[in-house]
């Protein structure tokens, strides 16, 4: 008994949360382990998510191997729960991995005959405050992140960019000015854009926007931009319900 103890620490042997944190961590202890624990524990649905995907989220707890990695994990998971939260919604966990190409992490379900995916990714801090040159720096990585993942857009589909960031950034980041901003280089020809992205000029470049349906800034306090050129546009009442869901469930530190 004392050396089960010790090899599965979070194993209490009376319910199904516990054991899957004890298979996800192999026993071990992990700094997402509590939360995910906490999270199962306050919602079934989650627990039937994380049952459904045990071994690709498992497969992903072992390769992130340094905290940001962790942290990066834990951000997809903070969005999958906080959509369960909702009935209306059903989850599907990387659903474009069996085509071998690089897709959104979800797609996802909206009373059953509405499908949209949603990409996720976290603002990693840096130690940069969110005002003066440090609020530059933000604009620049949350600018990074969607060049990044604007190619993983679904033609033909809605998607939602879902960036996760702290507080006080999501208050401080004007979303419209900056896409605004970004526009204009675009169309302007910016030689700094278009050497530090894949993109060889404005067509390129809008033949993936069209496909982007609008950017979340996951936190207590969200905020959210809606692309009026995406084609096929997503329901404002949708992306505003799933903006509503941001409040709900957020990570201990992002």
């Amino acid at each position: 008994e004392q050396a089960e103890r010790v090899c599965f620490p979070y194993n209490t042997g009376v319910t199904k949360q516990a054991d899957l944190i004890a298979y996800l961590f192999a026993g071990e202890p992990h700094r997402l382990s509590e939360t995910l624990l906490v999270w199962m524990d306050a919602s079934p649905r989650f627990t039937t998510f994380v049952e459904t995907y045990r071994d690709k989220i498992r497969k992903k707890i072992r390769v992130a191997r340094d905290p940001e990695s962790a942290l990066d994990l834990l951000g997809e998971l903070t969005v999958a729960c906080g959509l369960l939260a909702d009935r209306r919604f059903a989850v599907t966990y990387e659903p474009y991995a069996s085509a071998k190409r690089r897709g959104p992490d979800f797609a996802v379900s909206y009373r059953v005959n509405l499908t949209f995916n949603i990409e996720v990714a976290r603002l990693r801090m840096e130690g940069s405050g969110a005002d003066g040159a440090g609020q530059a720096r933000i604009e620049e990585r949350i600018l990074r992140i969607l060049l990044n993942k604007l190619g993983q857009m679904q033609p033909g589909m809605a998607n939602l960019l879902t960036i996760l960031t702290r507080e006080a950034v999501a208050q401080a980041v004007d979303l419209d000015q900056l896409m605004r901003g970004l526009k204009a280089r675009v169309e302007a020809k910016d030689p700094v854009f278009y050497t530090a992205s894949r993109y060889a000029g404005p067509a390129a470049f809008f033949k993936d926007f069209l496909h982007l349906s609008g950017i979340l800034l996951w936190s207590p306090c969200a905020q959210l931009w809606v692309n009026k050129q995406a084609r096929p546009a997503l329901d404002e009442k949708v992306l505003r319900l799933v903006s509503s869901l941001a409040g709900e469930v957020n990570p201990p530190a992002v």
